[in-house]
């Protein structure tokens, strides 16, 4: 026994995407619309903090950015009253710019475990890596013949 769509009851994906009225289509357009406001704040601000800073949310009339630090929250604020002028320039319904610091979380660290090569492989190794002309690939037979 096979599943079978019945005609007239389902719908193709763009037509689930494209239609307005369609959760999705709605959650698409507001990640466009804030990838553009976000292109926006980072052409306004100097290049120097520009990286820090990510386009958290835009709702009633207030842009909420996101940073890692509250050092750059407090760097920001020499540049917030200019910022906010410029971006009303091509969105005039923006009222306030809010920052909020959201840490980055922190990077996992790569854990190494050691190689116990046997003696006989490592001998291997090393006579394959006399044997190759390519420079990159020798070292690296070469560096794991004496581990």
């Amino acid at each position: 026994m096979s599943i079978k769509p019945r005609a007239g009851r389902t719908k193709s994906l763009s037509a689930l995407i494209n239609k307005d009225a369609s959760i999705l289509g709605q959650v698409l357009n507001k990640a466009a619309y804030l990838k553009q406001i976000e292109t926006l704040v980072h052409t306004y601000l100097p290049k120097e903090i520009c990286e820090n800073f990510r386009v958290g949310n835009y709702q009633d009339h207030r842009l909420v950015l996101i940073t890692g630090s509250a050092s750059n929250l407090t760097h920001m604020r020499f540049y917030e009253a200019k910022l906010l002028y410029q971006l009303q320039q091509k969105i005039p319904e923006l009222k306030c710019i809010d920052i909020k610091v959201r840490p980055d979380p922190p990077k996992a660290k790569k854990v190494f475990k050691k190689l116990n090569i046997p003696p006989a492989n490592q001998k291997q190794l090393r006579l394959l890596a006399d044997e190759i002309d390519n420079p990159r690939l020798k070292a690296v037979l070469i560096r794991l013949s004496s581990k």
